[in-house]
């Protein structure tokens, strides 16, 4: 069965705080980086409008979500030095094991620990790793039991934890990682061949799948040039999946620029997410966008089925 369904959404820990935190958790991902004049414009009435659009995004997200009526969920994600450490960073990984954990707590934020555990579909994700290796890609794989190495104490990354929860998935999911914070880096014109390879694989899987990529867009949470945005380069990230050109984007890493540092780099995700829709004849629509200095990111929704 092809697969039904697709969703991109980016990441920042603000998105799965209470407006009341955001300021506190711009502090840490801004620090006393110098910021652009836009973030001087993010008045409590405009981040009040903000919170408003991104609670409707999700919302929206999880009532599609819900009427896929998905059997399982492939969830693309980029590694933070949580799942793989140094002596271990694949490019391409599919777990195939029965449970993964995570724990999106952080620190700095004062909070405390709370790990979440996931079902996943361990056959489906066997499978998918089958079919994508003979399509030419060296895939990792893990089996059995989940022991991540980078931070043993916190589990996978909380790109994969707040919207899994925050959506209220309750199917068995498939956590696939690309490498795109690790050199040398995944090349991003293998992400939409890697895309084309998963949707054929999962058109041979008798269930209903859908696709989420959780990551990016542009923006430099806690480092050199945390806070700054930029906007045109989401603009026309968004503009060529809305219009099913997601081939076209896996040559803006062939340059090395500052704005492709951080969590730029993650657009890989969405150019595999894209393609895999484009593949499996889903329909694209970008919901919202906000370029949104307190996250340190520019946040996106976008969204691909057969309506």
């Amino acid at each position: 069965m092809p697969l039904v369904y697709g969703q991109a959404l980016s990441y920042s820990p603000l998105l799965y705080r209470p407006r009341d935190r955001w300021s506190d958790v711009r502090a840490v991902l801004v620090g006393d980086t110098v910021q652009p004049r836009a973030a001087a414009e993010e008045t409590p009435e405009r981040l009040n409008d903000y919170e408003w659009r991104i609670n409707d995004a999700f919302w929206l997200a999880g009532e599609r979500l819900e009427a896929a009526n998905l059997d399982a969920l492939v969830v693309l994600v980029a590694d933070r030095w949580r799942t793989f450490d140094d002596t271990n960073t694949p490019q391409l990984h599919v777990f195939a094991g029965t449970e993964i954990w995570g724990d999106p707590a952080r620190a700095d934020l004062g909070e405390e620990a709370a790990p979440v555990v996931f079902r996943c579909a361990a056959g489906v994700a066997l499978q998918i790793a089958e079919e994508v290796a003979r399509a030419g890609f060296d895939v990792s794989e893990t089996r059995g039991g989940y022991s991540p190495l980078g931070d043993p104490l916190r589990g996978v990354v909380p790109a994969l934890v707040e919207p899994l929860c925050r959506l209220a998935v309750n199917v068995p999911i498939v956590p696939i990682h690309i490498n795109c914070h690790v050199a040398p880096y995944e090349p991003g014109q293998r992400m939409a061949p890697f895309g084309t390879a998963l949707a054929r694989a999962l058109a041979l899987i008798p269930r209903r799948v859908g696709v989420l990529a959780s990551g990016g867009l542009s923006g430099q949470p806690g480092e050199a040039m945390a806070g700054w945005i930029d906007d045109v380069l989401d603009a026309w990230v968004l503009s060529r999946l809305n219009t099913c050109r997601a081939a076209e984007l896996g040559r803006i890493f062939d340059v090395q620029s500052q704005a492709l540092r951080g969590s730029a780099q993650e657009i890989r995700l969405w150019i595999a997410a894209g393609a895999a829709a484009e593949t499996a004849g889903l329909r694209p629509r970008v919901d919202d966008y906000i370029p949104l200095h307190h996250a340190a990111a520019g946040i996106g929704f976008l969204h691909w089925g057969s309506d």
